[in-house]
């Protein structure tokens, strides 16, 4: 189980690198081996713990817009990137440049995880 973490901890990060610099939502197609998509790992990962890494800081900054200071508070976990990223790829979905304003703290400090990040994460285990 182990590797398989890492393998989807290395899938999510590809997409996520994907979202933001050809702003693709998908990622499916990154070209590392799995056909996976953005969305279904967000919801795999939604309760992972592992901290993410820092060097990724600029780009949660450009997804948080004008709420990056609430993200930057703390140290972040793959789950928090998860639900957060997950939100986003929903609002745009839906036609918004962003989640309407106050997400990103909804996101960190509300109740609980989303009904469908919960599924996926006892799936998976």
């Amino acid at each position: 189980m182990k590797n398989a973490m890492l393998d989807l901890r290395r899938f999510f990060r590809n997409r996520f690198e994907r979202l933001v610099n050809h702003n693709d939502a998908d990622g499916s197609g990154v070209g590392d081996g799995s056909a996976i998509g953005l969305r279904e790992l967000c919801a795999i990962l939604a309760a992972d713990d592992e901290q993410f890494p820092r060097h990724y800081d600029r780009h949660l900054r450009w997804i948080c817009g004008a709420e990056s200071m609430t993200w930057f508070r703390d140290e972040r976990s793959y789950g928090d990137v998860a639900r957060l990223v997950g939100r986003y790829v929903e609002a745009r979905d839906q036609g918004e440049r962003r989640p309407d304003s106050g997400w990103v703290r909804e996101i960190l400090y509300g109740a609980g995880l989303p009904e469908i990040a919960e599924h996926a994460v006892t799936e998976v285990a």
